[in-house]
């Protein structure tokens, strides 16, 4: 059995459930599952901070060139914006799969529970994702575990 995200939704994710009021067990439990979300959060930065190098124009010394907008943020001069942004589009559409193994079950088990039990009225973009993360994790289904 597995969870299947796109990268783009973890954030959100993560988000929503950091948000959530819990205690004890399932405050803990979400912890857990939050920092598999964070791991992942990282890798995905440290994945987009390689293409940034990759795509970037540089000097004389191989170094990016950097610059400043209006607000005084500095950024990175890109050589080829449009073939950087569709490699960071390729990026955040990839699937991000957790295995519910033995040792995941009681956590899965615990998310699961708390996301379709939630009692909080959505709208607009906010019920959606809602609506997205049921889907997700009504793909697992725990009897189909035990009969196995």
């Amino acid at each position: 059995m597995i969870l299947v995200f796109k990268n783009y939704e973890l954030k959100a994710f993560g988000d929503f459930l950091y948000e959530l009021a819990l205690k004890g067990k399932d405050s803990r439990m979400r912890s857990r599952f939050i920092g598999i979300l964070e791991a992942q959060l990282q890798l995905i930065a440290t994945e987009r901070d390689i293409l940034l190098q990759d795509y970037a124009k540089k000097d004389e010394n191989d170094e990016p060139i950097r610059d400043k907008d209006e607000k005084g943020q500095e950024f990175v001069i890109l050589e080829d914006s449009l073939s950087f942004n569709m490699e960071v589009s390729k990026l955040m559409n990839e699937e991000f799969i957790i295995e519910v193994k033995n040792e995941k079950v009681e956590m899965i088990k615990t998310i699961q529970r708390i996301v379709l039990e939630v009692d909080e009225e959505f709208s607009g973009i906010e019920a959606e994702r809602y609506n997205r993360f049921c889907d997700i994790l009504e793909t697992v289904s725990f009897e189909e575990m035990q009969q196995k």
